[in-house]
């Protein structure tokens, strides 16, 4: 007689799992449409609509670019979630955001190659090299990460054996804090939420429902970690002297 073992699952396991079969499901149905900014646009959107609708209130999910006050520029992002507070300066359509009020930078791709993944690090080593002044702590409630959480969201993508070997090369092993792929699972960076008991860098949950539960878990952990605390951008007027114009 074969006696089949049941696995606990999460209590929240259902919800991630059929969300995700809803987000796969539109992506498919986009690859109808043949021009590749209409796809590029719709694996923002099904993201975008998904971090909307379950994102604490203190969180907005919009697209532009993050200045810091050294001059750094990240170029223009997929999705940059914010603080509720962010300073933001507008540019027509594309706005910019100031670096100390951004929570989080997702940078999506519908398939992510070898290729694409080297694409999406490059990206986000320039939101890792951003300086921030920080604020200080009146009130703290939960961890606390005194910089934006840097993920990458794709559809599919290469094996897992493929994506870790290309994040262990040197100077790309701390750049993306979660690898997200919506039809396989998650690759999260050691040393955030979870702390490694063996030392690998890395760990790597098989499923579909995992790939965006623990997205949702990082990011709603780490969103208590501003509450109560002050946002300074005085930074960005020095010297302060330097604002009248001689004529």
């Amino acid at each position: 007689m074969n006696i089949k073992h049941t696995v606990k699952r999460p209590i929240l396991y259902d919800y991630f799992r059929k969300s995700a079969d809803v987000l796969l499901a539109e992506y498919e149905r986009s690859k109808g449409q043949g021009a590749s900014a209409n796809v590029g646009y719709n694996r923002e959107l099904f993201c975008d609509k998904f971090l909307s609708c379950i994102l604490p209130p203190r969180l907005a999910v919009r697209r532009g670019e993050i200045w810091d006050s050294q001059g750094n520029k990240t170029g223009q992002l997929d999705i940059v979630i914010l603080r509720d507070d962010t300073p933001s300066l507008t540019f027509g359509k594309a706005d910019t955001f100031l670096a100390e009020g951004v929570f989080g930078v997702i940078e999506v791709k519908s398939n992510l190659t070898k290729t694409k993944l080297q694409e999406a690090l490059t990206t986000l080593a320039r939101v890792k090299s951003l300086k921030f002044s920080g604020g200080k702590f009146a009130m703290t409630a939960g961890p606390v990460l005194n910089r934006p959480l840097r993920c990458v969201f794709a559809y599919e993508g290469a094996t897992w054996e493929t994506l870790l070997q290309e994040l262990n090369k040197s100077g790309d092993d701390n750049i993306a804090d979660l690898i997200c792929i919506l039809g396989q699972g998650v690759i999260i960076s050691e040393g955030l939420l979870l702390k490694s008991e063996n030392n690998k860098p890395f760990y790597v949950y098989n499923g579909k429902a995992a790939s965006l539960a623990w997205l949702y878990f990082h990011l709603v952990s780490y969103s208590t970690s501003f509450v109560g605390r002050s946002l300074s951008i005085v930074q960005y007027f020095e010297p302060l002297n330097g604002w009248g114009d001689n004529e």
